[in-house]
């Protein structure tokens, strides 16, 4: 496992993991993670893992709905970056094909990156990625809310 000395290395190498994951190889995807029981995927497809063996796993199942070949491109929206942590949010879009189908899929998630420097390497510690990249109202948020009853 290579190290990166900064912040900025990790994030440059963003578009080009995501384009290999969409011609089913996760390992780019793995080489910028931090091995730490403490990291965290909140996929888009939904749920989330934590953990370096879970995040590993989800990549894995993650990458053979693809493997068509495509390509990720980034629209950053905000970046910070502090002496051990760095955080970047921005539109992902990308262009595949998905399940097995033959036409060119596109959608475009949102996303945030944490990165953590581990010594004096940077590495992803959360990815969180959502198909919510246009408003959808407050409807959307509160679908599954129950009605709770008051006695």
């Amino acid at each position: 496992m290579s190290g990166f000395a900064r912040a900025e290395d990790v994030l440059e190498l963003l578009d080009s993991a995501n384009s290999a994951m969409l011609t089913g190889d996760c390992d780019p995807w793995r080489n910028l993670w931090s091995r730490a029981e403490d990291v965290v995927v909140y996929g888009a497809q939904g749920g989330y893992v934590r953990g370096w063996a879970e995040v590993s796993a989800r990549f894995e199942r993650a990458a053979t709905s693809y493997g068509g070949g495509g390509r990720s491109c980034r629209e950053n929206v905000a970046t910070w970056i502090g002496g051990d942590l760095a955080c970047t949010v921005d539109l992902e879009r990308h262009e595949t094909h998905f399940d097995g189908r033959p036409e060119l899929m596109t959608f475009i998630y949102r996303t945030t990156h944490l990165l953590r420097r581990e010594g004096d390497q940077w590495r992803v510690v959360l990815r969180h990625a959502d198909p919510l990249a246009t408003f959808q109202g407050p409807a959307l948020a509160h679908i599954e809310a129950t009605p709770t009853s008051r006695g």
